[in-house]
């Protein structure tokens, strides 16, 4: 049988339940209109820190790219090698930051790390030179090495809902990675073949 404490408890979570979603949907809203297009304006006004200059991509997307200047000539090749972040409604709303460093085709979209391909002879390079930074900084933070485009991925946590806090972890992370960008630069520099890979003879 059904007493007023049981319609009073309904209604408790019903009302719980409006305002949960409520939330969601503010944070959601956030995410989109504010998270995904401040973050580049907010990294360009505090930099990583570090010698390197940064370029800001993508902004007001669910995804952000970041790439140093020094990285250049692998763009100017065709390799296309960035970090990556993902500016969504979800990671404001659990406080989770995730930080990618992607090697991408410049060119054609897709990279093929099949055999003996460019992409694949040249991840194979960047990965022992990240091994060796490792070994010779051990203040990177902790991360893990993925496969195709992913080289290395990174995560921490942030205050939910802190679009600043979100701001702050990326610029964070960037300037934890200086010895990737160096390294990453090392391998460019030395080992790219004097000859565009793509250009046909």
């Amino acid at each position: 049988m059904n007493g007023p404490d049981t319609a009073d408890e309904t209604s408790f979570y019903l009302d719980y339940e409006l305002q949960v979603d409520a939330t969601r949907d503010a944070v959601a809203k956030l995410a989109r209109e504010v998270l995904q297009y401040e973050w580049a304006d907010y990294l360009r006004a505090s930099p990583p820190e570090g010698p390197h200059t940064w370029h800001a991509l993508d902004s007001g997307k669910p995804w952000g790219r970041v790439t140093p200047t020094a990285w250049e000539r692998g763009r100017d090749r065709g390799f296309d090698l960035h970090f990556e972040h993902y500016p969504t409604p979800r990671a404001l709303q659990r406080g989770q930051f995730r930080l990618e460093l992607h090697l991408e085709d410049g060119i054609h979209g897709d990279a093929d790390f099949s055999g003996d391909s460019p992409y694949a002879a040249l991840r194979e390079r960047l990965v022992a030179a990240f091994d060796e930074a490792r070994d010779e900084h051990d203040d990177l933070p902790a991360g893990e090495f993925g496969t195709g485009r992913t080289l290395w991925r990174v995560d921490s946590h942030f205050l939910a809902g802190d679009t600043v806090a979100y701001y702050e972890a990326l610029r964070e992370a960037l300037s934890a990675h200086d010895a990737f960008v160096d390294a990453v630069a090392a391998v460019l520099d030395d080992e790219l073949p004097e000859r565009d890979p793509f250009e046909r003879d």
